[in-house]
Formats: C-alpha cells, structure tokens, sequence
C-alpha cells in the first residue's frame, strides 16, 4: 500500500497541524511516514504546503511526483487549485470555500469556485463555518481534516485519538470543539459521495454541500435519498439556486423544505 497526500493553505491555517495529525495516526497504525518540510512562506498569509507519504513499505523520498498524490487537501480555495497536477486522475480534492484574501489580485471567486467545482472527485464544505458552529472557529483545518478522513488509509479512531491528544492541554472544551469539527467534516464527505454516487452532477453536489450545516454525525439514509431525489429531478438547478440565497448555512432538515 502506497499513498500519497498533499496538504495545502497559507500560513496560519494550521497545515503543519494536518500533517501532524497524520504523521502521528499513520505510526501508530504501523505505517511508514515521510513528510517533506513546508514549502512557501510560513508566516502569516503566505502560501504553505507539504507532502505526506504512507506506505507499508519503507519509503524512499518525501517528494511527490506530478500525476501521484491520492488526495489533494486544502484549507483555502485557490491554494487546492495550486496543487492539482500532483493529483491522480482518480483522486479526491477536498477543501474548505472560505478564502483567504491574501494577495491584491486574488482572483473573483465564482471564477475560483467554477474551476474548482469541476473536479470530478471534490469535497468542498464550509470548514469555517462548520468550526465555529462546533466551538471553535480555529478548528477549520480539523474540519477539513475530517472531510478527508474516509479517503485516507487510516482508521478514524486512530485519527480523532491524535487530534484528542494534540489538544489536551488546552481543555476539555477544545478538545470537544475540535472533536465535533472534525466529525461534521466526516458528515458532509460521507454525504458528498453518497450524493456523486447516486449520478448527481459534481458542480451541483459541491454548490449546495458547500451551503449545508451537517451534524456531528453521518446523514440518515432517508435524508440523503431526499436530497439525491431533489438534485436528480427536473426542479434540481432551481432547487440549487434557491440553497445558494441562504446568508448561513442551511440546516439538512431545513433544507429538505427549500422549494424551487
């Protein structure tokens, strides 16, 4: 088993925190781990990256070939639009909508979301948004994090153990914020795929997952049968259109009373 993961964002955004995370599950699993060392501008603002590599084997280099990464994860837009040629034909980028406007000539984001949302394997929530409501607005990357979780090669348990131990020292309080984020996360990668599985377009899924307040836990079958059945039919683009009017995020049983 070989696997290759990119974590991106800017500084600040907690990437190094991911990679820990990561590093720390992946050894406890039995794994062997690579990481590189960050590259970009580390403080505040500036572009951040790093290659995380598993295997069951012992692993040579720390660099990722062009065409290899498994997974693509990122805690900023158009940091995940930066990374895309490391990406497998057949891998998952997974990223947080909220940007962070860190240059002058940061591009217009429906133009970043329109490239972006053609992925044909993408999740793409609102980490920001999904933190704050868990607690803590700092757990974003957790969010993110837990949106990756069910593509990466490590149990979760292993993952949310190192995620509880990285923040033990700041309290209970912490530790449970972060704990929620990143199942929230988890809830709405679960629900992206269950969605993409059924035949609903990749654009629409990443348009209205983006927009939703998923629980701490996976979407009952019934409610994802709803939502699959409300984005197939033929009300589906209105159906979208009326989700992307909410200023906040939409509540799943909320959202199954949105009409067209």
């Amino acid at each position: 088993m070989n696997f290759d993961l990119v974590i991106a964002g800017v500084g600040g955004q907690g990437v190094l925190t991911i990679a820990a995370v990561l590093d720390r599950a992946a050894h406890e699993a039995g794994l062997y781990v690579k990481q590189s060392e960050v590259h970009g501008m580390a403080q505040r603002g500036g572009a951040v990256s790093a290659f995380v590599r598993m295997s069951d084997q012992p692993i040579a280099s720390d660099l990722i070939a062009r065409g290899r990464a498994g997974l693509l994860l990122s805690v900023e837009p158009l940091e995940a639009l930066r990374y895309t040629h490391l990406l497998q034909p057949e891998g998952w980028i997974v990223s947080d909508i909220t940007p962070m406007l860190n240059v002058p000539d940061y591009p217009a984001m429906e133009q970043v979301y329109k490239v972006l949302y053609s992925a044909p394997h993408l999740v793409a929530i609102d980490a920001t948004r999904l933190a704050q409501k868990a607690g803590t607005i700092k757990a974003q990357n957790v969010a993110v994090l837990g949106a990756a979780a069910m593509h990466l090669p490590l149990p979760i348990e292993l993952i949310e153990n190192q995620i509880r131990a990285l923040f033990e020292r700041k309290g209970e309080r912490i530790v449970n914020a972060n704990i929620h984020a990143f199942r929230k996360g988890d809830s709405a990668s679960r629900f992206t795929s269950a969605l993409l599985a059924a035949g609903v377009a990749g654009d629409r899924v990443a348009r209205v997952v983006s927009r939703i307040h998923f629980p701490p836990h996976p979407v009952g079958g019934e409610q994802t049968t709803a939502s699959c059945q409300r984005l197939l039919g033929p009300d589906g683009p209105e159906f979208v259109a009326r989700v992307l009017e909410h200023d906040e995020l939409v509540r799943l049983e909320t959202l199954e009373a949105v009409t067209p």
